[in-house]
């Protein structure tokens, strides 16, 4: 049973509602006919091929490029909320703000200016980015990428494999990542370019309508102007900034994800029992529902706490950012695990909505650096600011 079937008739989650921005942009994502094609799309376990055209008149697609560029240029926070609302329908379709808005950022920032005048395509809904990183043997440790980039007289040519590409089997522009012999780097490929092939990913227990997809590079050859930035500044700076992007948009949408979990444990445990008795009563069932209840607030907070960072240029803002996907990811995890606990057999079913979003939650742990990589990176931050504060400020 899909989050919004649980809803009473002209009820709206008080999770969602008294969060909801008045922006009509914002509300479209969450309200209405577009959400009820959403919700159908996550039942189907298929986002259509045109929907770019679907999201494009929200403006979300062109949410973190300039104007000049053909972008709405929204803050991070305004961002981070439609990732959280995208979230508590479909974790699929908020994967796919998660990717194309890491390659748009990076192509308005560090692009040449033939990419930088195609922005337009992508933020209008006419094309699809992804952003192809991982690689079978180097998921999290981006440092042990085997893609080559060799040069060329008139620029590139690219070999290798990448793995679980959110939308791979959309995306018209992928930023791609290889070595080069002057170090790592980044690059614009798109699917038409001679030497690509695009495969279907195999089925993932989670993410089951994000599209999932291998990219193929043989001798892919691209011109000088596709290298974003320059070699050894892929990793450190285009990469490393998307992946703090990327990590904000997880932890919105891991709230959202808790959230719509939330409300089904809600709707399930208000349900009478065969006997009378509602599982909102037994005591151990309330203590589930109270602990899941503060770890998605607190997560939340944190992700609100994250992207105001990121928009105030805040020195310490990766360090919120990695807390806010650690505490989310967990969150979503928790509040899935409650779901499908109270739910009893129901949430076993395979096609159910309780074990899709469990099998989601699984997936928020793993993408865009896993919760253990997160713990040593976040660490390394808290050390680093313990270090910085002054003596005995924060000791």
């Amino acid at each position: 049973m899909s989050a919004a079937a649980t809803r009473k008739p002209g009820h709206q989650p008080p999770c969602v509602h008294h969060q909801l921005t008045k922006d009509a942009e914002l509300r479209a994502l969450a309200e209405g006919e577009f959400a009820a094609r959403v919700a159908g799309w996550e039942r189907a376990g298929h986002v259509p091929d045109d929907v770019g055209e679907h999201l494009a008149a929200t403006g979300v697609l062109g949410a973190l490029v300039p104007a000049r560029y053909g972008g709405t240029a929204w803050t991070h926070q305004r961002y981070g909320e439609a990732n959280r609302l995208l979230g508590t329908l479909s974790s699929s379709l908020q994967s796919l703000l998660t990717v194309h808005g890491m390659v748009t950022h990076a192509l308005a920032r560090w692009g040449s200016a033939e990419a930088r005048s195609r922005l337009g395509e992508l933020t209008a809904g006419r094309e699809l980015a992804a952003f192809a990183l991982s690689e079978s043997v180097s998921g999290s440790d981006v440092r042990s990428l085997t893609s080559w980039a060799e040069r060329g007289p008139s620029g590139w040519r690219l070999t290798g494999t990448k793995r679980w590409i959110c939308f791979g089997q959309l995306a018209d522009v992928f930023l791609v990542f290889a070595m080069t012999e002057s170090g790592d780097a980044a690059f614009v490929v798109r699917r038409d370019d001679p030497g690509v092939r695009i495969i279907p990913e195999a089925a993932t227990a989670g993410f089951r309508a994000a599209r999932l997809a291998v990219l193929e590079l043989d001798r892919c050859a691209v011109g000088s102007e596709r290298l974003v930035g320059r070699p050894g500044f892929g990793l450190t700076q285009v990469g490393g900034r998307a992946l703090t992007l990327g990590r904000l948009w997880v932890a919105f949408g891991s709230v959202g994800l808790a959230q719509s979990c939330v409300q089904a444990t809600l709707a399930r445990a208000d349900r009478a029992g065969a006997a009378g008795r509602r599982l909102k009563d037994f005591q151990l069932l309330r203590g589930l529902i109270s602990d899941t209840d503060v770890a998605v607030r607190g997560a939340h907070l944190l992700a609100v706490s994250a992207a105001s960072a990121l928009d105030a240029s805040s020195e310490w803002a990766v360090s919120e950012v990695l807390a806010a996907k650690l505490a989310a990811s967990r969150a979503a995890s928790l509040a899935a695990s409650v779901s499908a606990q109270v739910h009893g057999a129901e949430g076993l079913l395979a096609d159910g909505a309780v074990h899709h979003r469990l099998g989601d939650a699984r997936v928020m742990e793993v993408i865009e650096g896993n919760t253990q990589l997160v713990q040593d990176l976040l660490a390394e931050q808290v050390i680093a600011r313990w270090r910085a504060a002054p003596e005995g400020a924060n000791r």
